[in-house]
């Protein structure tokens, strides 16, 4: 790890999060496999923050050209790298661009490759083709050369249930969870030699969803997860602990750590819930531990209470480094 210069020590983190600081189950490095990384002045915080908790390592995945540049120049052995696809591109089936970017993506310096869908991106893009499906065919040819240059991908659909619920009501226009999983289980179905992170535990951490999760990783060993967000899967895994520790001793080769914190947010309190959170439910068996910061889906609902999984430690090293290094091996090399 680092040596912290002008940063921020062990005793800048609020006493309720010493649980997560010296009394940890796994004393090993951590890798962030979601953050976001955006202009250069952001990054020297980001990872001090983050070195207070253990990250070693991390995805950043990228927003700003000159960020990209500074992470590589500044903290060679710090960063895998994940390019955004253009959004707009692919939305409107313009795939010969998106093609290009792909080819060219191991040669800028990136490992992988993101692309969004979370529901709400038809609140951003205009004029898109009546019907727009992300397994129409019209995109196979995308998923080809991301498997033809050997290039994984980041894919986010669908959000959390409460979403639906709360923001997505309209599903003529977002369509239903369901209808959002489904088409990406058809692209999975359709390019089985594309290697797929699927971030938010498959969009899935709902418990009456991990059944459906678990044939999705039985069927497809192409597919890894992470586990951001920190306060969707406190809420959603706290709420039958058996079932959410079987699941993940279950598959414990296929789950990565990930926060999705980004790196314009660089305060101690942001990272530090969001680390802490994650720390407790995974390596703790600690019971009804209030959520460190506001889970604005469930702040008028009584708000978002922590049971702690306590995974054995040999789940813990798999989830916080070796799957990670397996997947995108170790930065810098």
């Amino acid at each position: 790890m680092r040596p912290i210069q002008n940063g921020f020590s062990m005793f800048d983190i609020p006493a309720d999060w010493c649980i997560l600081t010296e009394d940890w189950k796994y004393k090993g490095p951590i890798f962030d496999a979601h953050t976001h990384i955006g202009e250069p002045g952001t990054l020297d915080k980001m990872l001090e923050i983050e070195d207070q908790f253990g990250v070693a390592a991390q995805i950043g995945i990228v927003h700003s050209k000159e960020g990209f540049e500074a992470a590589k120049n500044k903290y060679p052995e710090r960063f895998v790298f994940a390019k955004y696809l253009s959004l707009r591109d692919i939305a409107h089936y313009n795939v010969d661009p998106v093609i290009e970017d792909i080819v060219c993506t191991k040669d800028e310096g990136y490992t992988l490759a993101k692309s969004w869908f979370g529901p709400r991106w038809r609140d951003y893009i205009e004029d898109v083709p009546a019907g727009f499906r992300i397994d129409s065919p019209k995109l196979d040819t995308v998923f080809q050369a991301l498997e033809d240059n050997n290039l994984p991908i980041i894919i986010h659909v669908a959000d959390p249930d409460t979403y639906f619920e709360l923001h997505y009501q309209d599903a003529s226009k977002y369509g239903t969870k369901e209808e959002n999983l489904s088409q990406l289980e058809t692209v999975l179905e359709r390019h089985p030699k594309v290697n797929f992170q699927i971030p938010h535990f498959g969009a899935q951490p709902e418990i009456h969803r991990l059944p459906n999760l678990g044939s999705w990783l039985d069927r497809f060993p192409n597919v890894i997860l992470d586990t951001a967000s920190s306060r969707w899967m406190a809420r959603e895994l706290s709420k039958d602990v058996k079932k959410a520790r079987d699941f993940l001793i279950k598959y414990s080769d296929r789950i990565l750590f990930g926060t999705d914190l980004s790196a314009n947010r660089g305060d101690i309190e942001y990272f530090g819930g969001r680390y802490s959170t994650q720390r407790i439910l995974w390596e703790t068996d600690v019971q009804d531990k209030p959520l460190p910061f506001e889970d604005a889906d469930t702040k008028d609902s009584g708000g978002t209470f922590i049971n702690g999984l306590d995974l054995p430690l040999s789940v813990l090293r798999k989830l916080y480094w070796e799957n990670a290094i397996r997947a995108y091996g170790s930065p810098g090399k």
